[in-house]
């Protein structure tokens, strides 16, 4: 244990036949090339479902798939709904692309090093959606900012 049940890629924990999920499992994310805990309830459903599928894997003799998803949460504070994608550990730059804070509705994009590294979406939820994919095949930037450019002002 260190911050959670230490596992691989495949959520496993390095005891055969031993998996994690939810908010226990801290876990070897390749997409992020890091150790990460996402304490979020459809986190807990996704890596349940691949744990499950793992272990059944294992046991027919395949080979384990690696869990290797883009971080997701979101809340829901009286009128707003407040949605995030990815991961920031404090170093990226944010640009406000679509809305305003004023405005309590609005997307910002994370960036760091040229990459799309998160997404933050306030009552804008169509909009920030479509950057998900874009996290998952690591994305630039300039490619995030062409999806944006196919937004219709709202």
């Amino acid at each position: 244990m260190r911050d959670g049940v230490v596992c691989d890629e495949t959520l496993n924990s390095g005891i055969e036949g031993v998996y994690a999920a939810g908010d226990v499992c801290r876990w070897y994310n390749n997409l992020y090339d890091k150790e990460m805990r996402v304490e979020h309830w459809t986190t807990a459903s996704e890596q349940g479902a691949a744990a499950a599928s793992n272990l059944l894997a294992v046991w027919r003799g395949q080979e384990p798939k690696p869990y290797s998803a883009v971080p997701f949460f979101w809340s829901d504070q009286f009128t707003a709904r407040i949605q995030f994608l990815g991961r920031c550990d404090g170093d990226e730059t944010p640009h406000i692309v679509v809305g305003s804070p004023e405005e309590r509705s609005f997307v910002a994009l994370y960036e760091k090093d040229g990459l799309l590294k998160a997404a933050l979406g306030v009552s804008r939820p169509r909009q920030l959606m479509p950057f998900r994919k874009l996290l998952s095949e690591r994305a630039t930037f300039a490619e995030a900012m062409e999806l944006v450019a196919t937004f219709v002002a709202t």
